[in-house]
């Protein structure tokens, strides 16, 4: 319902505010900076496989699931043109995460499922930010702007878990929400190889498209299980560590509209997701030969942008 709203009050907005700007953008822009308001939910998801171990294990033996991560986060972006063919462009974001559920599920062979837990998130963060270099075309007299760029790409998420509901009784009970049971820091990296259009679709709208494939991207993912932080169990917390590399895709689309002369506001769509093609799960606090191969390690975030521009 939220971003039903936020769609349609800033659809309404930008034709309700075209009066304000008589005068249509020149052919080129030599420059652009503005504010983004990003409403998304996301999910964090890995598992290992113990089998190594114990064959007596599942594969996956430990699936952990951070779901239904709705989050708010407001970022500033750029574009400058240098050397009249070339840009750089980029933007830098921060924003709460205000609720979500873990689900941490455990199998024996054959995927018998011997332990189920959920537990509520109240609370976290994620930061994200990009930087690119590409080179641009500009056509038909500015109505067209194509553009390949080459870039790095980061992003954090953060989250903590309270309280655990038993589903199979396995812990001996629930745990009282009030009690936080565990920890999650994502944090992705990764080369971004992507386009960049802008197309004018009326007098004074564009739609714009960013997309960027992530062919390498590498991860860490620390679990900090805090009810097992004795020397005895798993140790102080990160007490599991999670590392990785694959790829990833990033989309960004926007239809700006010219509400002032050299301003638009734009209603866009967002989309990430990045996944391991290999990685390892370790325990920092037994080194050695604690390391267990990962069968899945992804996180992805999507959802409504609002963004106001200036340009010049």
């Amino acid at each position: 319902m939220r971003v039903r709203a936020l769609a349609t009050a800033a659809i309404l907005l930008a034709v309700a505010s075209g009066a304000f700007g008589q005068e249509e953008e020149p052919p080129r822009r030599n420059g652009a900076f503005g504010v983004r308001y990003w409403l998304s939910s996301g999910e964090t998801r890995h598992s290992h496989n113990a089998q190594v171990v114990d064959p007596g294990f599942g594969n996956p033996t430990s699936v952990l699931t951070y779901s239904n991560l709705d989050a708010n986060s407001v970022e500033i972006f750029g574009r400058q043109v240098f050397e009249r063919d070339w840009f750089v462009k980029g933007y830098l974001g921060y924003g709460r995460i205000n609720s979500g559920w873990f689900r941490d599920e455990d199998f024996f062979a054959g995927q018998d499922k011997f332990s189920d837990t959920t537990s509520a998130v109240p609370e976290g963060w994620l930061g994200y930010g990009s930087i690119d270099v590409g080179r641009s075309w500009v056509l038909r007299d500015g109505a067209i702007n194509l553009g390949v760029f080459v870039g790095y790409s980061q992003w954090t998420e953060y989250v903590d878990a309270y309280g655990a509901t038993d589903h199979l009784g396995f812990i001996g009970g629930d745990i009282p929400t009030s009690v936080k049971v565990i920890s999650n820091k994502a944090l992705w990296r990764g080369l971004r190889v992507g386009f960049a259009g802008e197309f004018a679709i009326a007098r004074r709208a564009w739609l714009a498209v960013d997309l960027a494939g992530v062919p390498y991207a590498t991860v860490r993912n620390e679990d900090s299980h805090v009810l097992r932080a004795d020397l005895d169990d798993l140790g102080p917390a990160p007490n599991i560590i999670l590392d990785g590399h694959g790829w990833g895709v990033q989309l960004d689309a926007e239809v700006r509209y010219q509400i002032a002369r050299r301003t638009d506001l734009a209603v866009g769509f967002r989309y990430w997701y990045f996944e391991i093609t290999k990685g390892t799960r370790s325990l920092p606090n037994f080194p050695g030969d604690s390391s267990l191969p990962l069968v899945e390690l992804y996180s992805t975030r999507n959802g409504l942008t609002l963004s106001l521009r200036r340009t010049w």
